[in-house]
């Protein structure tokens, strides 16, 4: 299902939690700065996996961005754990990966693990929209990533803030 930026559609993403886990400064700063702009408020920034794993374990999270090529097979170990844990909290928490890599193997690796969705960077900030708002309206996801309210508008030709 491909979500249309045009369509209305609002999101009250105040409650959600998401962790981003990317060794880029960077990229966690810009990440940052997107998400706080569509509303989100409770964000772990972690730019260490083993950072990443524990705020996982320790925190109910409803959105996990990772870009695993600092990390290599760990990244992916992490994304099989959390899909492996079929009845805890984390366990059907929406990923997405953020990466500028995108060959074929990753992307085979990536789906086989369990992650939901690939972005590649860089990525503008209604591409990212689209992606969160996917995963959001996915069958089987849980948490305040599905809770409609009036924070996030799409309607329109562009992504309209207020």
């Amino acid at each position: 299902m491909s979500t249309d930026l045009n369509r209305a559609l609002s999101f009250n993403f105040n409650n959600a939690s998401v962790a981003m886990i990317d060794s880029s400064p960077l990229c966690l700063e810009v990440m940052t700065n997107i998400l706080a702009g569509y509303g989100f408020r409770k964000m772990h920034r972690c730019a260490d996996l083993a950072v990443g794993t524990e705020t996982i374990k320790s925190h109910g999270i409803d959105l996990l961005l990772i870009d695993p090529m600092s990390y290599g097979e760990g990244a992916y170990d992490l994304i099989r754990w959390l899909r492996a844990e079929r009845f805890g909290p984390n366990s059907s928490v929406p990923i997405i990966i953020t990466t500028a890599h995108t060959r074929m193997r990753l992307i085979t690796t990536t789906r086989q693990c369990g992650a939901d969705y690939i972005v590649a960077k860089p990525f503008s900030t209604a591409c990212l929209l689209e992606r969160i708002l996917w995963v959001a309206t996915s069958e089987g996801r849980r948490g305040e990533l599905i809770a409609p309210s009036e924070l996030v508008n799409t309607a329109g030709s562009g992504v309209d803030m207020w």
